[in-house]
């Protein structure tokens, strides 16, 4: 008889099914979370709604449409030739920023159904007419890893061996809590929530065998553009494997597994490399020309979106700060920050809200001696106390341990962003509400008599609740004394003054529902055997805890009405110019970003107005769906050349001729905020002779500048490197285009004379934003080609890593699946 494989017997052992649990219960358990989403996401995944705010919006809505767009045209064998996107900057590899997600396949699943896309084109619409976008498959993007969240936070509890009710809870606490719900609006660090507890679980428990699992999901983080929740997965699994090590020094039965844990480790990652080569190795080759690399990052810019000390309080009462949008009351930055804002200071969500309820189960979890905490939830304390310090960044102990990764990880600053380790103590407070909802059942089906659980109950809950009641009461004397006091409230560019009447009814909304739920904590407490049996208690502090996190975050996910958005858009006063010959613009501020009154007043309809302003000006990446390259694009990995020709622009003391300038770029449009352009004409491709070609120390960015900004693309200069000077002639003629060489770039030249055979030609970097090749004598034709080496070869590596991983997968099916009926077979026969 086949006996089971290891991965068999961790998931048999760890998902073994009380006897207790009724069948409806295992079945209805992981579905109540992914019903919560669906509904909380109705408006959106119907296409009345779309998602707005943020990279969400302006970002990932045009980029996954477009990246959408290019898988299209070889739906399956998009993955094999590496993909050029030559609208943003001057032109980068498309799987380049990681979080593009070009080879993730869920993405490329969801962009390639016909009804979430709309494909037509219509190269006669007016103006008026707003665009199509794919904003109702993003939605279903977003939803479906809201979903995976919740399911994967179930599994881990039922890997942690809790019933399944309070798997639930675990399933409702995770995806629901304002760090990760919040993630909606920045879809790659919602995938690498949504696969987390898949890679940590069984990375840190002490059990675990299995390594396919979380080597696909850390894959699937790198594929959805999350490396970052990848390696600090590695890091929490080694810094608790070396905990282990410390712990058990003196158990020498526990030396074995121990030693075998960190090549497992080890050989986690190098399937998950292989799993995620192709992207790996393009993020790779493209970071050597990252500015985050190679540009030193001040303080303001690796600490920004730390997440302050008072703000832990949002994890027992939602928004308790308020909010700067669509109304500008967050009122802790006047009071605690006074008025004084800095990228530090960034909020990367409004709510850290958890649940009242959800704590009342994390707090029972802590319960009990030393040795049975370290055992039960020391774990993910640990997980807790570690992430929550890392989200702090600039606010944590001597901006530790975040300014440790900075400075001992090589390449962590270009990361960024400390809350991004959010989502880990999110799952740890899950993990604990769930083991702490299992010690409750399991201290209430041991007592015969509630009385010996809820000792003098009575008299508690009536004082816990007076205190409670009393403890609003002050608390809100206190903040509109506050609210009163402040005098420089900080004046959003985009939202507003400061409304202190909002954010004062807002704080009395949160006091309002915290009181509530605290007052149905404490009735549950005193009359759960008059009104339940205890069976269903657990499934009934479910439904507590679904409802008080959907009333919470009902609003939390801003959005705006799709024909609101179309009829304000056709009230702009749009201007029709002739873009045809236009192969790049270059957006300028002309007025200002944002119309000059929106400071001075406010608008609960502001969130509508700017989402409509960004897409007019192009904002992001909102020229991707009009087919528009776009010069001074925002992206994710932007060039370190580039960044040097801003930063010298920065430094210059005496204004640039910008049209000059720009025609030197390739650029040949400037577009303003308000939608209006300017056109000049451009030519695609630059000749200079052997004596025009010099080294790049010979002409350094300021002097590039100056000459551009005199003669524009009449230039008689070029850069380029010495490996390239050294490879041109003295009669050949250096052909150049304004299009960035990433090292992916190889061209052919074709004589006109059929007698000369092609000659393959090497593409070389010129003036750090174009490339160029040398010709010599003669008539020729240039072929360009991006065929960047190393590429087929991560291709073949991660199919077969792919093959392989799905025949074993397939294999422990089968052996698990004889394992189990053969002797039910036989039992049968022998009866």
């Amino acid at each position: 008889m086949p006996k089971p494989s290891a991965i068999n017997r961790e998931a048999a052992s760890s998902l073994k099914v009380d006897s207790t649990d009724s069948h409806w219960s295992r079945l209805i358990g992981p579905l109540i979370g992914p019903l919560c989403i669906v509904v909380l996401m109705a408006s959106v995944l119907s296409g009345r709604d779309r998602l707005a705010f943020r990279d969400v919006s302006h970002f990932y809505t045009p980029l996954y449409q477009y990246v959408g767009e290019r898988c299209a045209e070889r739906p399956l064998t998009f993955f094999w030739s590496a993909m050029w996107n030559p609208l943003d900057q001057t032109g980068m590899p498309l799987a380049g920023e990681t979080t593009t997600a070009v080879y993730y396949p869920v993405r490329h699943l969801i962009y390639s159904i016909p009804l979430l896309v709309d494909r037509s084109t219509n190269e006669t619409a007016s103006p008026n007419d707003l665009s199509e976008d794919a904003s109702l498959a993003l939605a279903w993007y977003v939803t479906l890893h809201l979903i995976l969240a919740s399911l994967s936070a179930y599994w881990a509890a039922r890997y942690l061996g809790c019933k399944p009710a309070c798997s639930t809870i675990a399933s409702l606490a995770y995806p629901l809590s304002g760090s990760v719900l919040f993630l909606a609006t920045n879809p790659p660090f919602l995938v690498g929530a949504a696969w987390l507890p898949f890679a940590l679980v069984p990375l840190v428990h002490s059990k675990a065998r299995g390594w396919k699992l979380p080597s696909i999901a850390m894959a699937m983080m790198v594929l959805g553009g999350d490396p970052q929740t990848a390696f600090h997965v590695g890091i929490v699994a080694g810094l608790w494997l070396i905990v282990d090590v410390i712990r058990n020094l003196r158990d020498r039965k526990a030396w074995p597994s121990l030693l075998l844990r960190a090549p497992r480790m080890f050989g986690i990652a190098a399937t998950a490399t292989v799993l995620a080569a192709p992207q790996i190795w393009a993020s790779v080759n493209w970071a050597r020309h990252s500015g985050r690399v190679w540009s030193e990052l001040n303080e303001t810019q690796s600490f920004a979106f730390s997440i302050a000390p008072w703000r832990w309080l949002e994890l027992a009462m939602p928004s308790l700060f308020g909010s700067p949008w669509p109304v500008n009351h967050r009122w802790d930055r006047p009071l605690f920050l006074g008025g004084d804002l800095s990228p530090v200071d960034a909020l990367w969500t409004p709510s850290l809200y958890l649940g009242l309820s959800t704590l009342v189960l994390v707090a029972l979890s802590l319960r009990g001696s030393y040795q049975d905490r370290f055992r039960g939830t020391g774990l993910w304390c640990f997980v807790l106390l570690g992430s929550s310090l890392a989200a702090m960044g600039w606010y944590g102990p001597w901006h530790v341990p975040y300014q440790w990764l900075v400075d001992w990880v090589p390449g962590y600053d270009a990361f960024r962003y400390p809350a991004k380790w959010l989502p880990f103590g999110t799952f740890a407070l899950a993990m604990m509400a769930a083991l702490g909802g299992q010690r409750a059942l399991r201290c209430l089906s041991e007592s015969s008599d509630p009385n010996d659980v809820f000792a003098n109950g009575v008299w508690q809950a009536a004082w816990f609740w007076l205190s409670v009641t009393l403890a609003s009461v002050l608390a809100s004397v206190g903040v509109w004394s506050a609210m009163a006091s402040v005098k420089s409230a900080p004046i959003d560019a985009v939202w507003g003054p400061f409304q202190t009447d909002v954010a004062w009814y807002g704080w009395l909304a949160c006091v309002a529902h915290t009181w509530i739920i605290a007052t149905t904590i404490i009735a549950m407490g005193l009359c759960w055997k008059a009104l339940f049996v205890r069976r269903t208690v657990s499934w009934v502090w479910v439904a507590l805890i679904a409802c008080d996190l959907m009333v919470a975050h009902w609003n939390l996910v801003p959005t705006i009405n799709r024909n609101a958005e179309r009829q304000a858009w056709q009230e702009l006063d749009h201007v029709t110019s002739n873009t045809a010959e236009v192969g790049r613009w270059i957006r300028t501020a002309g007025q200002g970003e944002y119309p000059a009154d929106w400071a001075t007043r406010s608008d609960p309809q502001r969130l509508l107005a700017m989402e409509v302003h960004d897409r007019r000006r192009w904002y992001g990446r909102w020229h991707l769906t009009q087919k528009e390259a776009v010069f001074n694009s925002i992206v994710s990995i932007r060039p370190w050349a580039i960044d040097q020709f801003w930063n010298t622009v920065r430094d210059r003391d005496d204004p640039i001729d910008w049209q000059q300038t720009a025609a030197w770029l390739g650029v040949g449009g400037s577009r303003t905020s308000d939608g209006h352009s300017h056109v000049w004409r451009t030519t695609d491709l630059r000749f200079h002779p052997y004596n025009q070609v010099v080294t790049e120390p010979n002409v350094p960015w300021p002097v590039r500048i100056e000459t551009a900004s005199e003669s524009g693309e009449q230039v008689d200069l070029i850069a380029v490197g010495s490996s390239a000077m050294s490879a041109g002639a003295i009669d050949d003629t250096f052909v150049s285009r304004r299009v960035y060489q990433d090292g992916g770039w190889r061209a052919e030249l074709i004589s006109q004379d059929c007698s000369i055979e092609t000659i393959p030609g090497t593409v070389f970097n010129a003036d750090g934003v174009a490339q160029g090749v040398w010709c010599p004598p003669g008539s020729w034709t240039i072929r360009w080609i991006y065929s960047p080496p190393g590429h087929n070869v991560a291709v073949i590596v991660w199919m077969l890593g792919g093959l392989i991983i799905a025949v074993l997968s397939i294999n422990s099916f089968i052996r698990m699946w004889f394992t189990q009926s053969i002797p039910g077979r036989m039992t049968g026969s022998a009866s």
